[in-house]
């Protein structure tokens, strides 16, 4: 073979290359740098020596050296001075003079491409800002997470570089129930709108539940109790205080004795049937924010007296049940409106709810809940009503797991309960997987039933709708219910805003943000495992068309590359919409597709979605395989495990990086689990696992057990203690351990996601289907962490030569196992290597980082 093609590949490489040699994740001492901002502003200094963001031009000691201290972290100073970036307190950063503390040392980590963090090694948190403009001050208590966190080295003065995400979609990877749809409380918005036009009543409901407008389907109707008509025990009118006169609901009795008037609540009832008229699939919930005034301690239907303790009177439970099931009756005998589920409480362990209060709200204890529940049940139950009981309507998740474990330590109540509901106002990831985990071990349908939130403009909108998507990937509710359609006082807490009185209405940006995705993830859709905390994914049920919804609620420009490779013949006919600052649901061509991967451009504080015919492919399957590079994460978060130094860690997912990619090869009946840079998890017979570069020892074998809904127990063969994060916590840099698994099913920092990687034409891994003999491609190439990879066939033998860019052999080796990693030192290769028996040489570029 003659040689000069490949000295023509050589220089082509060179040429390529050279323009990226100014940014660096390993600055070199010698040399100055610019520490360059994702808000494309630089790290500069004050006059009083604090950090700050400046212009670029704005001169200030904007020139940096990173000085290594021989332990992986640097000390940051301006070029040519004595003075060291340094955390003080709790949060500021200056530039000091004392180098010897751990205060300023910073260690730097690789996001994505030449994207860092810079992590203070005294409290182990991170450099970023609060703002974006000139003048913001730095600060090094950050959790990593956010883009504001995200920096650059560079030589020279360069745009930030546009942030990739990279993941395969995996059609095989879905939730286990299909979804019931999205919804919203009808309190109080109909009882305001349901006096008004029937025209415009007509048009609001169009936009709510039409396949064109937000195509809503679940509506949540309040059964109001009702105050004292003669206000003995509360201020008149105190609601106009707190909600506004709207929050005042009629209760359908004035006393005990009292017959029902059913002329009562006709507003929020017209809201209502119009809903059914137009939408006949539509599905009702009927919940109750407190009992009538007079079944009450205070007499006071906003709460008791303290608004910590209960204000149901025990001796009402049986009326306040029949009370709850007679409104329910009436509508189904008079409307033919069947009620779906009965939720008796809303936010019921909160001390928000106090006599001559905001709203309608009533404490209930857990106990007092589990008492209510077991007297409700049976009254229900004789009504001939086919509507089940749903709790406990949590203001916290945390809270909706402890009512959840109590219900269940009681051995009764929890039969009672057909499903589980629990808002989101405040939640973490950790209780969101909780609950999860406990409805699908207990068989109960789980709805995300009440959320919103505040807020400045479009960026208050998609911080809503992050909510929203961590609520789909850690809870995996059949059900998303938002809380106000309409509002008269901003655009955030509502999706239209206008007058009550002047029957004056409009959508705001909300409106647009929420259809993105409910206009197209339909009833009976089934959502998909997705590796990114900013997409949505999910199936329609003829599996047929995927969705995909991708989210930027940062101040810069960002892009998402997708693998389709698993489905057939993605990519044509799609349909793109996107809403932004400036767009609403317009359509966009900000997206191409090539060798099955579709690449989305995504603007600053915008939404977007991709309606995309598709088959899949019947290889696509979630089974575990051996011999198949896996990313794997906690079900609490969306960071990856990874081999890092003497420890394992979670760390933001980097695509191709060999320390997060994990394969499983079989020891008997159970499993050894390596990465692509060659360390194998090792129990070592104490707390933490630690990544081992021998192979075949003792506390290597791991069993698989099913911990449902795609997850898995990793636990130790030789202890039987499993994977742990550490303290339960789920931030970037958190240590992997080994401890008891128990028996609770929501051990959810003990459970893991194995997750398929994605795939790129000159970096490509096996996805574990075998490669037989007459495939052309037997081998892949991969760049890794200080070394390079070869996956090859069975029974293969190569022959692998490795040069410099500048032509320099470095490496010549025969390859016969079908896992090789030859160390080498980070940089840039050319790769020529032969399979027999064709002998037929192919040659390609990698990156050893």
């Amino acid at each position: 073979m003659k040689p000069y093609p490949i000295l023509r590949l050589l220089l082509l490489f060179i040429l390529i290359s050279s323009a990226g040699y100014s940014q660096t994740t390993q600055p070199d001492a010698t040399k100055s740098y610019y520490l360059i901002h994702s808000g494309g502003n630089v790290l500069g200094i004050k006059a009083d020596s604090r950090t700050v963001i400046q212009d670029p031009a704005g001169g200030g000691g904007q020139q940096l050296q990173f000085v290594p201290d021989g332990t992986g972290y640097y000390w940051i100073k301006p070029a040519g001075q004595n003075m060291y970036m340094a955390l003080s307190g709790s949060w500021n950063t200056y530039f000091i003079t004392d180098s010897t503390t751990s205060l300023s040392r910073y260690a730097i980590e690789n996001v994505s491409g030449s994207i860092v963090r810079l992590k203070c090694k005294s409290n182990a948190k991170y450099l970023g800002t609060d703002a974006t403009i000139d003048g913001s001050y730095v600060y090094s208590d950050k959790s990593g997470a956010d883009s504001k966190n995200y920096w650059i080295i560079s030589e020279q003065l360069i745009p930030f570089p546009v942030d990739t995400a990279r993941y395969l979609i995996n059609p095989a990877a879905t939730f286990t129930k299909p979804f019931e749809g999205w919804g919203v409380s009808l309190c109080w918005w109909a009882n305001m709108c349901g006096k008004w036009d029937d025209t415009k009543i007509n048009e609001i409901v169009d936009w709510l539940v039409s396949p064109s407008g937000l195509n809503y389907n679940i509506f949540r109707y309040n059964i109001g109790g009702g105050d004292d008509p003669l206000n003995r025990h509360c201020t008149p009118h105190h609601m106009g205080n707190g909600k506004g006169l709207r929050a005042e609901m009629e209760g359908f009795k004035d006393s005990l004795t009292a017959p029902y008037n059913w002329k009562r609540d006709e507003a929020q009832r017209k809201i209502m049937l119009r809903i059914k008229e137009k939408r006949p699939d539509a599905i009702f919930e009927a919940f109750s924010n407190s009992a009538p005034y007079y079944m009450t301690y205070s007499g006071c239907c906003a709460g008791n007296i303290s608004a910590s303790d209960d204000n149901l009177k025990p001796e009402y439970y049986t009326e306040f049940a029949k009370y709850l099931v007679d409104v329910c009756k009436f509508y189904k005998d008079s409307f033919g409106i069947e009620f779906k589920t009965l939720e008796p409480f809303n936010e019921p362990v909160t001390n928000y709810w106090g006599a001559n209060g905001g709203q309608e709200g009533c404490h209930f204890s857990t106990t007092g809940q589990i008492a209510f529940l077991k007297v409700l049940s049976p009254v229900l139950k004789s009504s001939g009503l086919k509507t089940i009981i749903s709790a406990s309507d949590e203001t916290s998740t945390t809270q909706s797991v402890t009512d959840f474990k109590a219900y269940q330590a009681d051995g009764t109540v929890l039969d009672l309960v057909g499903q589980w509901n629990s808002h989101t106002y405040s939640a973490t990831n950790q209780s969101r997987a909780a609950l999860r985990a406990l409805s699908t071990a207990n068989n109960k349908t789980l709805w995300m039933s009440e959320v919103g939130s505040g807020g400045t403009g479009i960026s208050g909108n998609l911080s809503l709708t992050q909510k929203l998507f961590d609520d789909i990937r850690y809870i995996q509710p059949e059900a998303w219910v938002d809380w106000q359609y309409m509002e008269e006082n901003g655009d955030q807490w509502c999706l239209i805003n206008g007058s009550f009185s002047a029957q004056t209405y409009q959508r705001v940006k909300n409106y647009y943000v929420r259809k993105q995705i409910s206009s197209y993830i339909h009833p009976g859709f089934k959502f998909l495992t997705v590796p990114n905390n900013q997409t949505l994914a999910a199936l329609n049920e003829g599996e047929d068309t995927l969705v995909i919804v991708a989210l930027n609620n940062s101040a810069f420009k960002s892009c998402q590359k997708i693998d389709l490779s698993l489905f057939d013949n993605a990519g044509a006919n799609i349909k793109a919409v996107r809403t932004s600052a400036t767009e609403n649901n317009i359509s966009t061509t900000d997206y191409s597709v090539k060798d099955s991967n579709l690449t989305v451009t995504l603007p600053e504080y915008s939404i977007s979605t991709f309606v995309i015919p598709v088959k899949k492919k019947a290889t696509a399957e979630t089974l575990l395989r051996t011999n198949t590079p896996y990313l794997i994460f906690s079900r609490t978060t969306t960071l990856a495990l990874q081999s890092s130094g003497s420890n394992v860690i979670i760390n933001s997912y980097q695509y191709g990086d060999s320390t997060q990619l994990w394969k499983l090869t079989t020891t008997g009946s159970s499993y050894n689990i390596q990465n692509l840079s060659g360390l194998t998890l090792t129990d070592p017979g104490s707390y933490f696992v630690l990544p081992s570069t021998a192979a075949g020892i003792s506390g290597q074998a791991f069993n698989m057990e099913n911990a449902g809904d795609g997850f898995y127990k990793i636990s130790s063969v030789s202890t039987g203690l499993a994977l742990d994060l550490q303290g339960g916590a789920n931030a970037v840099g958190t240590k992997v351990g080994l401890y008891s698994y128990g028996t609770a099913p929501d051990a959810v920092t003990r459970q893991w996601l194995f997750v398929l990687p994605p795939k790129a034409k000159s970096q490509e891994l096996t996805d574990g289907i075998p490669l037989h003999a007459e495939d052309n491609d037997r081998v892949r190439v991969i760049g890794t962490e200080k070394a390079l990879v070869i996956l090859q066939a069975p029974a293969s033998t190569s022959n692998v030569l490795v040069f410099t860019l500048t032509g320099i052999k470095v490496i010549q080796q025969a390859v016969k196992s079908t896992f090789t990693r030859i160390p080498l030192t980070p940089g840039n290769y050319i790769v020529s290597y032969s399979t027999e028996p064709e002998n037929l040489r192919r040659t390609t570029k990698v990156i050893v980082f």
